[in-house]
């Protein structure tokens, strides 16, 4: 499979010299502007709360988070709305409970200051202007969940709950029976490229003209491609969620899951539950042996918008992404993976 994060080296045995083919997506984006954010801290407002006036407090909370603070409360840590009369003492057991004070020290000192997250998202903002200029970047706000998710969009926010990213053997992982293949990506490395697929989820929206499952990796396929585009230097098996051992085999089974797919007569199925047997998330697909990759059919629309984009340079990426038809793009990327 094709790196997209090097420059691949064509050796000229007639000649003896090297040349350098040209990645479409080594862009350079040091010249483009993008507005001034900050990446505000719920985590260390609200556990730094005065808790002697609630009410004051929520106001301020509320101004300064504004909508999201309220999804954050009654959806993301499920404790009710913020106009409930136990809204105070929910919000006190949630601060001073003691497993989320510890989580709150352990964040605390994990990332103290925002500035390296910051700078990371600065580099993916700068991407999505390049390609997308009549696009807003998103507001970015950290926080502790609850062990309730990692990354989610609100509004125009994205908010990361820092407590989902304290390495593969943090304790509290362990006391939650978390199982391996998630806590095997809740590092610091997979904080901006989570975030970077859930805002480009947000920003486009599925559009594509059928509900099957061609159409749905091939949906899936584009994100990732434009995955690619924000994050050119983050590697394969950080932006899909893989082991090294699950992408080996993705990459040494390649003919025989395509194989697989048609055998099945699966790409045209509107079936969810069959579809779901290669989407859904798990430590293997469990449609095919133990030994395999979860999400293959993802990991398969992801190669297919690699070869439509390698087979058509003509076409952009604003024009990928508008595209709705999956077979005409299946068609174009004249797709065959060889044995």
């Amino acid at each position: 499979m094709i790196n997209f994060n090097f420059c691949a080296f064509i050796i000229v045995l007639t000649v003896g010299f090297s040349s350098c083919t040209t990645d479409p997506l080594d862009v350079d984006v040091s010249s483009v502007e993008i507005p001034e954010f900050q990446i505000k801290r719920l985590d260390q407002d609200l556990f730094k709360l005065d808790t002697s006036n609630i009410k004051e407090a929520t106001i301020k909370l509320q101004s300064k988070y504004g909508k999201f603070y309220s999804t954050f409360f009654s959806s993301i840590i499920n404790n009710g709305d913020v106009r409930d009369s136990s809204y105070a003492v929910r919000l006190k057991a949630f601060i001073f409970d003691k497993d989320m004070r510890e989580t709150f020290q352990t964040v605390s000192t994990k990332y103290p200051e925002p500035e390296p997250l910051k700078t990371e998202f600065a580099e993916v903002f700068k991407h999505l202007i390049y390609y997308f200029p009549e696009k807003k970047i998103p507001s970015v706000t950290t926080m502790i969940s609850g062990y309730n998710t990692w990354v989610v969009s609100v509004d125009s926010t994205i908010g990361i709950g820092l407590e989902m990213y304290l390495g593969s053997d943090n304790k509290f992982y362990q006391m939650l029976a978390l199982p391996r293949y998630k806590t095997m990506f809740m590092n610091r490395e997979n904080i901006v490229p989570d975030a970077t697929r859930e805002m480009l989820i947000t920003q486009f929206p599925y559009n594509m003209n059928k509900s099957d499952f061609l159409s749905e990796i091939i949906y899936v396929g584009k994100i990732m491609y434009l995955t690619d585009a924000m994050l050119p230097e983050v590697q394969d098996t950080i932006k899909m969620k893989y082991s090294k051992d699950q992408m080996r085999y993705c990459e040494e089974n390649e003919f025989n899951i395509w194989s697989y797919f048609a055998a099945q007569k699966i790409l045209y199925t509107t079936d969810q539950a069959e579809i779901l047997k290669y989407t859904s998330d798990g430590p293997f697909t469990t449609a095919l042996s133990k030994e395999s990759a979860p999400r293959i059919g993802y990991w398969v629309g992801w190669q297919i918008i690699r070869q439509y984009m390698k087979n058509n340079p003509e076409i952009s990426i604003p024009e990928l992404m508008n595209e709705a038809d999956a077979q005409k793009i299946l068609t174009k990327s004249k797709y065959k993976p060889s044995k």
